[in-house]
């Protein structure tokens, strides 16, 4: 029976040296929970290695762990990063094969038509009226013939909106705005 430590401060100091991770705080508690056998003498070496068996981590165990956690957290980000580069990797390949398009040009393009479109329906009976009038010469029997003449002229329409259109001025300074082909 050997005695190895009189004070809590130095049975502190003897688990540290052992390899152990312990503060006086909780080696106090401990104690004071009865987790440490203690003589009149003192702390025997025994009990406090046993003691730390049960009830403390091992110092390398918890370096162990830490630097675990390190590379574990080290390995997450990469390979986060590596994800997002995959991924843009994956739009840029997709944007060279043109099956992606720029939202700017894709909302320019919409621009484009709606302007058109509504161009189209604000002004449709400024030009058409006359033709309407003569088409129908006052008739209701000649409904039939007017409602022909407006599939064909709204089929024209949609033609005109899921065409290509260009947005913006002209050379000559007039706007463009209309089909491609035009």
């Amino acid at each position: 029976m050997s005695i190895r430590c009189k004070t809590q401060k130095e049975c502190v100091e003897f688990l540290t040296n052992a390899g152990f991770k312990v503060s006086t705080s909780q080696f106090n508690r401990d104690t004071l929970a009865g987790k440490v056998a203690r003589t009149p003498e003192g702390y025997e070496e025994g009990a406090l290695l046993a003691y730390a068996a049960v009830h403390l981590k091992p110092l390398a165990r918890q370096e162990n762990r830490e630097l675990a956690d390190v590379t574990v957290s080290r390995l997450s980000a990469d390979a986060e990063i590596k994800r997002v580069n995959a991924e843009r990797s994956r739009l840029k390949l997709e944007r060279e094969k043109g099956l992606l398009v720029p939202r700017d040009e894709v909302e320019a393009a919409l621009a484009a038509r709606a302007l058109f479109f509504r161009q189209e329906i604000e002004n449709f009976g400024l030009r058409k009226g006359g033709e309407i009038i003569e088409l129908v010469q006052g008739d209701p029997a000649l409904l039939e013939a007017f409602l022909d003449w407006w599939r064909g002229e709204t089929a024209d329409w949609m033609d005109a909106w899921s065409g290509e259109m260009t947005f913006g001025g002209s050379d000559d300074g007039d706007e463009a705005l209309g089909t491609e082909d035009a």
